[in-house]
Formats: C-alpha cells, structure tokens, sequence
C-alpha cells in the first residue's frame, strides 16, 4: 500500500528478500547433504523471479524412490538443524502417496508469511504400499484455519480484498463459524483467529501472532477497508497537499467504528509514500541570513558552530543547515536546501553568511556532493570533546571545503549521517 519497507512486526522482522533467498539456501542445501543424490530446488514465485516481500518458500525435494521413507521419516530433523520449527504439518490430501507428500513448516523466528511448503517427491515412485511414518503433525481444520487467516492478512496488503474474503469464508466454514465476512479485516481476521484458538487451545500462542501480524498492519488493513470512493476521496487531496482534507474523508467515510486518528495519520503517511512519485516536490524554501540568524538568536543556548550536514527525502538529496549550540552539543536544524542543477553553492554560501554573522565557524564535510561517510559534528554517542575543541585554529571566512582541524584520535568513531530515505 505506501511502498514503505514491509514488516512483520509479530518478531520486528523486516520483510527482506535477500534474507528469506539465504535462508532457502541454506534449507536446499541441508536436504541435498542429507541425502546424497536428491535433488532440492525452488518452485514458485521465488523460481519465477516474481516473489513480492510477502511471498512464502516453495521448495521440491526429489529423493531416490529407495530411500524416500528414510528421507521423510529425517525431514523434522534436517529442517531442524537448519532453523528450529514452530510446526511441521502434513497436506492430508497427499499423506497416503508412495510418490510425493507435502509438507507445510514454520520456523521460530521467521515471519508469518514465509511458511516454508516442502514438496518431497520419490523418483521413481516408492516400493511398496501404505504410508511410511509420518513426518508432520496432524492439520487439523483449526490450524488450517489460522493459516487462512495469515493468507488473507497477505492477500489485503497485496491490495487483493476478494482474494482475501475467500480465504477468510473458507477458513471460518472448516471450523463450523458463521462464514460472513464484512470487509472490516482486522475484525474479520481477528475473529478468525480467536474460532481458531477456541477450538483447540493449544493453538493459541499461534492465533496470538496471528492477531498481532494483523494489528501491526492496521492501517494498510483500513486502507484497504474504504470502498473505492473513499479511497479514491483520500488520495486526491493527498496528491494536492491537502491532509488535513484527506483525514478527514477518513474519518467521515462512514466506516464503523470509526477510525481512530492516530491510525488515520498512519494511513495517510502510507499514501504519501505510495503516491510519491506523482506528487510534485514541494517548493524550495526562501532562505535569507537575516531570518536564519534571529532564530539562532532564539536558540536557548548560544550557538557556537554552523554546520552542513547531508540528508535526503522521497525527491532527492537535501543539505541542512543547522546551528550547533553548546553542551550538550546537538544540532538545531535552521533550513533546508533541495539540491538541484545549481548544486550545493547556495546551502554552502548562505551557511558561510550565517556563520560570519554568528561569529563562529562553519563546516561542511561533503561541499562536492553526498557523503554519507563525511562524519557530522554532532550526534556521535560517546562524543567527550565538542565543536570548541575542534575550532581551534578555524576561522569563519574558510572555503566551506576546506572544513575543520582533524578530531584527535582518541575521539570516538563517528557514525554516519542520515541517508536518503528509500521509500
């Protein structure tokens, strides 16, 4: 919905695809050591390339048709040495088969939406008849339920509500609920869960996730909630600057309860990340010496330093100018300069002005260009000398190039400034 990093907050676990592709590696290739001569690969939108952050591992592990009983009767402990696992689960359409079995895994530690689905299959088909021992817990339509409810959390913040509301009535009809749902999806997923853990408690550390998965992502989950008209009388204010406006359509969009508004400012920072590349940027701001110095002035503490640092946003690259004021030493945005064609002449001359009315010094690491290594002034955990001890010899009228006397070695490291934001 808003283009921000996803999470699944049921673990403060950033939805990244690097991490979830290693984590695939590492379970292909703890199956293929485990089984000399079988074979482990990707299925799915992880092997198509077209995996979202959302998406789960699809994996099929093919073994000798000689050792395929051997090979599910080990699959709990492989996985296991790989990650330790919530739960393991047999597809009971596939648990009588001599020739394939699928097998749904949960690891401690993971996201909810990256269930692992384990396809082994025997090549040839497996000798004899029956079905070996088994591998996985029992599905029970209460567990198949909560994992409905985690597909249908994925499904709306894939902007897929239909999608979702299936996934929703199927799961409350395996458990014998009233299979309505109201397109309110937190409350639609959340009873869900609840008939879930009701009907078999020791189930409920599970359904507790699954609630928590749901209201972590509560306002994309009201988002999709608005009908169409409303979504679309929030987004046009949105793209004409107008928040207060688009706010308000929230609040007054009929939706019961009605929404809170600390969710409804969640949901309007979503829009604008979502929307970002077709809102133009914002103005550039008039900065003049004269204004910049009187609100120096207004600082509680007399600033002893001028500083540029580098920053960025949705449109770009942007320098502050902060004043620096003495213990504790921290910095005072005063303006901020979009960089454009004219590069960074007029941040750097505007804090050289500022300075020389200030009387003191001015510093800018990173006057050629964005340096996310050039070390701010202020900010350092542990900083133990401040900008006075790093004026020594610095006079105001230097080229914002030349910057300021070496810190001493004993200073702790720097860390880095602020970056751009991605979203």
């Amino acid at each position: 919905m808003d283009g921000k990093e996803p999470q699944d907050r049921t673990g403060a676990c950033v939805l990244d695809p690097a991490r979830r592709a290693a984590f695939a590696r590492e379970l292909m290739r703890a199956l293929t050591a485990h089984c000399p001569g079988s074979r482990a690969e990707l299925r799915g939108s992880l092997a198509r390339g077209t995996a979202d952050p959302y998406s789960d591992i699809d994996l099929a592990w093919t073994v000798p048709g000689d050792r395929f009983d051997t090979c599910l009767a080990a699959v709990r402990e492989v996985l296991e040495a790989v990650l330790p696992l919530d739960s393991l689960r047999t597809d009971p359409d596939s648990q009588d088969s001599r020739e394939r079995r699928l097998l749904f895994a949960a690891f401690r530690g993971l996201p909810l939406f990256w269930r692992v689905d384990l396809e082994i299959g025997a090549s040839p088909a497996a000798p004899g008849q029956g079905h070996p021992a088994a591998c996985g817990d029992d599905w029970s339509p209460p567990a198949s339920a909560l994992a409905n409810a985690v597909a249908a959390t994925k499904a709306v913040l894939r902007g897929q509500p239909e999608n979702a509301r299936g996934l929703l009535e199927r799961g409350l009809r395996r458990i014998d609920a009233p299979d309505h749902v109201s397109g309110q999806w937190s409350a639609d997923i959340r009873r869900l869960a609840e008939a879930a853990a009701d009907r078999e408690p020791r189930l409920r550390p599970l359904a507790d996730r699954v609630l928590r998965l749901a209201e972590s992502h509560r306002a994309q989950l009201l988002w999709w909630t608005f009908p169409a008209g409303v979504r679309e009388r929030v987004d046009e204010p949105v793209l004409a600057g107008r928040d207060i406006r688009a706010v308000h359509a929230m609040r007054e969009s009929g939706t019961e309860p009605r929404p809170e508004l600390h969710v409804c400012m969640d949901v309007l920072a979503g829009r604008h990340r979502a929307l970002a590349d077709r809102m133009p940027p914002p103005p550039p701001p008039r900065h003049d010496v004269d204004t910049l110095a009187a609100a120096a002035g207004a600082l509680p503490r007399d600033p002893v330093a001028v500083e540029a640092v580098w920053d960025g946003d949705t449109w770009g690259w942007i320098v502050v100018l902060s004043a620096v004021p003495a213990r504790p030493w921290e910095g005072v945005a005063l303006a901020h300069f979009r960089i454009g064609a004219a590069g960074t002449v007029e941040a750097a001359r505007t804090g050289r002005e500022l300075a020389e009315r200030l009387g003191v010094p001015f510093r800018f690491a990173g006057p050629d260009g964005p340096d996310e290594d050039a070390p701010p002034l202020v900010g350092r955990p542990g900083l133990s000398a401040g900008p006075e001890a790093m004026m020594v010899g610095c006079d105001s009228k230097r080229s914002p190039g030349s910057g300021w006397p070496k810190p001493s070695p004993h200073m702790p490291t720097p860390s880095k400034p602020p970056t751009a934001d991605p979203g």
